[in-house]
């Protein structure tokens, strides 16, 4: 059985896959979610006018959507909700900055924003330099190590989601890629580091 994080994330990745396919039914779907909640959630921590929220909920989704048809977006660290909230929190911000319209270099700019989850607890060069190497350990490592520890997927979860035989694969397949990220961590710092 499923945890409900493991199920939003299934979820998450279907509605990616849907849009991908450009069904635009699932556009809508998304929109109508998430539109009331980060309104309000805007207005709240940020204190602009309905409009303007609005305004950038639908720039974050417009953004959203060229992530997901580009490419750019191909597997979530965090929930839908969680990356589409933190792109529309940068145009927010960026609304507060500057009252004037988003033009389309700064629309491109946004395009671009990666919402890791890992960043929000990144307060250091080596934190930092440990959350620049989830993205580039590769496959399926990345993968593997964002759902158990970012997802708190179990092994028997991610076996199902991997397709692997069994969750002892998964657990022997972790360890090497835990074994690889050390070994990448420890030829940036020394021992004394740790």
């Amino acid at each position: 059985m499923l945890s409900n994080v493991e199920q939003t994330y299934l979820e998450d990745q279907q509605l990616i896959e849907s849009i991908r396919k450009g069904d635009e039914k699932s556009v809508v779907q998304l929109y109508q979610l998430h539109k009331e909640g980060f309104v309000h959630w805007a207005q709240v921590h940020y204190q602009v006018e309905e409009d303007v929220a609005l305004d950038a909920f639908q720039d974050a989704v417009v953004c959203l959507y060229k992530n997901i048809v580009t490419g750019k977006l191909e597997s979530l660290t965090s929930s839908l909700k969680t990356y589409l909230y933190a792109i529309g929190k940068n145009i927010v911000r960026k609304k507060l900055q500057q009252p004037v319209m988003m033009d389309n270099d700064d629309l491109w700019m946004l395009e671009n924003l990666r919402a890791e989850p890992v960043d929000a607890f990144a307060s250091n060069d080596r934190q930092r330099f440990v959350a620049r190497l989830m993205t580039t350990i590769g496959e399926p490592c990345q993968t593997i190590l964002r759902l158990f520890y970012f997802n708190n997927f179990s092994m028997e979860s991610i076996a199902q989601t991997m397709n692997y035989k069994n969750e002892n694969v998964v657990k022997t397949q972790k360890l090497r890629c835990l074994t690889t990220l050390k070994d990448m961590v420890r030829g940036k710092f020394s021992g004394e580091d740790f």
